[in-house]
């Protein structure tokens, strides 16, 4: 938590303060005002990866509209107590989480060191007993897991998720091979019977759903027995989700 002046909260709010730029300038944290709060927030290639507040609410009051709807779907669910993230960014998500799941767990699944690192140092973030960081591909990750859990002879598996969310992305698309449909039946595999899958998606323009929400939709209405789109707040993001539970 951050304590300034009320000069240099206004500075802030006039001029943003660069904190971090990484040498090829792809990667830039800043600390600035929104909400009459100070925030931080993470750019990648000028789009916002992540962000925080810096005040007494950094670990309850999600900045970004659409984490505050999957901790509302975390809130509003029952026995969501064990949970995947593929794509980890700031780490600003799983301390959202655990506020609103104190005796849950989670692993974050994040293909970039540099991200992990950032986050430790500039949005507070340190792994412990209730959040597992997991260097590496999440797509990878998934086959690696439902390939292991296969194997077990009486089908229990040593990882079963009861949410699971994607919340990955090259610039402003999530990558490919997350959504297919063999990987959509790959995730299945891994979750408990009631999981849940949560989908970040960005839409066309706000509460406009984008073409690849629908066609991803699609797919999991093949897989799940229930799906569902929930519009975030200002509407340029929704949450796709997709259950065997009624959602």
């Amino acid at each position: 938590m951050q304590k300034i002046s009320a000069f240099k909260k206004l500075l802030l709010t006039i001029k943003p303060e660069i904190v971090y730029r990484s040498r090829d300038g792809k990667v830039i944290i800043k600390d600035q005002v929104e909400n009459k709060r100070l925030v931080r927030v993470l750019y990648c290639q000028d789009v916002r990866e992540s962000g925080i507040y810096l005040d007494e609410g950094m670990d309850r009051d999600p900045l970004f509209f659409y984490m505050q709807t999957l901790k509302e779907v975390c809130l509003y669910y029952s026995c969501l107590d064990n949970a995947l993230l593929i794509g980890g960014g700031g780490m600003a998500f799983p301390k959202y989480y655990i506020n609103g799941v104190p005796k849950g767990h989670i692993d974050v699944v994040e293909t970039s060191r540099e991200m992990i690192d950032l986050a430790e140092k500039y949005f507070f973030f340190a792994p412990d007993e209730h959040v597992r960081v997991i260097e590496g591909d999440g797509a990878a990750f998934i086959s690696k897991t439902a390939i292991s859990n296969a194997s077990i002879a009486d089908g229990g598996g040593p990882k079963h998720y009861n949410l699971v969310i994607f919340d990955a992305f090259n610039g402003n698309k999530p990558p490919k091979e997350l959504f297919s449909e063999g990987m959509f039946k790959l995730t299945r595999q891994i979750m408990s019977s009631d999981g849940i899958l949560a989908l970040n998606m960005l839409n066309e323009k706000p509460g406009v759903n984008s073409m690849q929400t629908h066609l991803a939709k699609a797919l999991l209405n093949n897989i799940f027995k229930h799906t569902k789109i929930v519009n975030c707040q200002m509407g340029w993001n929704c949450i796709l989700l997709a259950s065997d539970r009624k959602l």
